[in-house]
């Protein structure tokens, strides 16, 4: 069995330039729009991550310009974006799971319970809430909110670290691209 041959540098630089640019536009306008909805909801902690969070989309949009000017230091951009991401979602995430608003699901119970009734209605079964006081609803409730964070914070680590090492691990093909396109040393 032969050994893969590298990658032409050419390729690897467009690769990155393309993904840097498509990720950088989309965490600027997913975090702008959920800055914009949670400061419209109330939430001042969830909007300044956003905000922070759109911040770092930036960041690598700015990286990816730099590359396209010839400058190797932008995959340090691409790099440090991906790992400053990484760290204001585990933070929101870890704000999350350490303060719960019980008081929010307290009045959400009603409506909780009504909902389920019609739907349980609907579809003719037993609605399985029924068997639940509050507070055991309560209970689920705070499961499922740890639950979600637990996993946004696992899945960006996974997600963030990848993007980070995808570029990272281009950093000599894309000063190759570069000495070719620029004749950058």
């Amino acid at each position: 069995m032969s050994a893969k041959p590298p990658p032409i540098p050419e390729l690897v630089y467009q690769r990155v330039m393309k993904v840097a640019r498509f990720d950088g536009h989309m965490v600027m306008w997913i975090a702008g729009i959920g800055a914009l909805l949670a400061a419209a909801g109330g939430s001042h902690t969830a909007a300044v991550a956003a905000c922070l969070a759109a911040g770092t989309g930036a960041m690598e949009i700015h990286g990816s310009q730099q590359l396209a000017r010839g400058n190797e230091r932008g995959v340090n951009w691409l790099v440090r974006a991906q790992l400053l991401l990484m760290f204001v979602i585990l933070a929101y995430a870890t704000w999350q799971l350490t303060h719960f608003n019980e008081g929010l699901y307290r009045e959400l119970i009603p409506q909780f319970r009504e909902y389920t009734e019609q739907a349980s209605r609907r579809y003719k079964v037993n609605n399985p809430y029924d068997a639940l006081d509050d507070a055991q609803l309560m209970l689920l409730f705070r499961m499922c909110h740890t639950l979600l964070y637990a996993v946004v914070g696992f899945v960006t680590c996974i997600y963030q670290g990848l993007m980070a090492r995808y570029y990272h691990k281009r950093r000599a093909a894309v000063a190759k691209a570069l000495d070719i396109y620029y004749g950058v040393e």
